[in-house]
């Protein structure tokens, strides 16, 4: 009597793309395949209410999505733990405990750290945005640190190191925050160590940003390397000191060096080569999702969770496609999506295409958004 053997699969990282696996898994489960689950936190963090959060409009829980539970909706066996290293010949994830976890397929969506935070006193002297998890947890102590700060005559002053979509978005919305919070002046800062803000993103959306700083005293500096932070304090290549009260560290993505060092396929940033298919080069049983990957057909695409999300829907076809010995899908990013910014004050700002819209309405359409997707996963659960 023939058995057929059942396969292993693994599900490393609890990013936008294996949140949507799950989901779908838990609706329609996998036929033939064992499912396990690796993360490093029992919640998931929607990044897109993160600002709302920052700017007082969300509680915390309205952020979470309870992964270890829609795993369990999935039939997933969940091990709360770091993947550190990958062993290919023998088809092995390892644990920072030193515990191998065998897989016959496996999908990693482990999202990607920060540009900059190997440089002197990041790690000890600034707030770092990734992991989401731990930032928002921060946000407290900068505004009591704000409350307490009872000068008259020095302003409570925030540097935002980066001017990528979250520096700008984490920059309006502290503001608003603190100004309902605290009655001493707050004075934000935000620096950028490129020619230009919001790389990638329209012009149209790039000059209302520079003018809505001027009238809300954000002040916006572009060609400014910070080289190292020493406490209360922000050191640039050109050898000027910026005194402080909080650093808030918004630099773009970095990779981790997971894949590296476990010899597969990378970029020159250091981050996984994927095909179309999601599947890493060289490696037709592992796929790679989300900020760790770079699509090799399209690698200028931008590391955003609106790419993550609809990755998710190939990744479970391509594993059920694996399963069953059928053709693998591809996938294709995108040429556009609609960007939004939380201006903090019940506003925001919309590009799609070239196109700048603003106002109250489509801070509506955002909260709108963001609550459907996140209310999805957590109806789930």
């Amino acid at each position: 009597m023939h058995v057929e053997k059942i396969q292993k699969i693994v599900l490393v990282g609890g990013g936008h793309s294996h949140i949507t696996v799950l989901e779908q898994l838990a609706n329609h489960p996998l036929s033939g395949g064992q499912l396990t689950l690796i993360t490093d936190s029992q919640t998931t963090i929607y990044s897109g209410m993160v600002p709302g959060f920052v700017a007082g409009q969300y509680r915390q829980e309205e952020l979470e999505i309870d992964i270890k539970r829609l795993a369990q909706q999935a039939k997933a066996y969940v091990v709360l733990s770091k993947a550190v290293k990958i062993d290919t010949k023998e088809q092995q994830i390892f644990l920072e405990n030193g515990l191998p976890i065998h897989y016959d397929i496996a999908s990693f969506d482990i999202g990607a750290t920060m540009v900059g935070r190997d440089l002197p006193g990041i790690r000890q002297h600034t707030t770092t945005t990734r992991p989401l998890g731990l930032f928002i947890k921060q946000v407290d102590k900068i505004v009591q640190a704000a409350q307490k700060h009872y000068s008259t005559t020095t302003p409570f002053r925030i540097v935002v190191v980066g001017a990528g979509m979250g520096g700008i978005e984490l920059a309006f919305t502290l503001q608003q925050r603190l100004q309902q919070n605290i009655s001493t002046t707050i004075q934000i800062l935000i620096l950028q160590n490129k020619p230009r803000i919001l790389a990638h993103y329209a012009d149209s959306l790039v000059r209302r940003v520079h003018q809505l700083g001027k009238e809300r005293d954000i002040r916006i500096q572009c060609n400014r390397k910070v080289v190292a932070v020493e406490p209360n304090t922000v050191i640039l290549a050109d050898g000027e000191r910026i005194h402080c009260q909080a650093i808030l560290w918004v630099t773009g993505p970095a990779s981790h060096p997971m894949f590296k060092e476990s010899g597969l396929s990378t970029d020159n940033s250091g981050f996984v080569r994927v095909h179309s298919t999601l599947q890493i080069e060289n490696q037709t049983n592992l796929f790679a999702t989300g900020d760790c990957a770079t699509l090799i057909d399209y690698p200028q695409t931008s590391k955003a969770g609106v790419y993550a999300i609809r990755q998710g829907t190939f990744i479970t076809r391509n594993i059920r496609a694996l399963l069953s010995g059928k053709p693998l899908q591809s996938y294709r990013p995108q040429k556009d999506f609609l960007a939004l910014i939380n201006l903090g004050d019940g506003r925001a700002l919309g590009t799609k295409w070239g196109r700048l819209v603003e106002g109250k309405w489509v801070m509506t359409l955002k909260d709108w958004i963001d609550k459907s997707f996140v209310k999805r996963f957590q109806s789930h659960a």
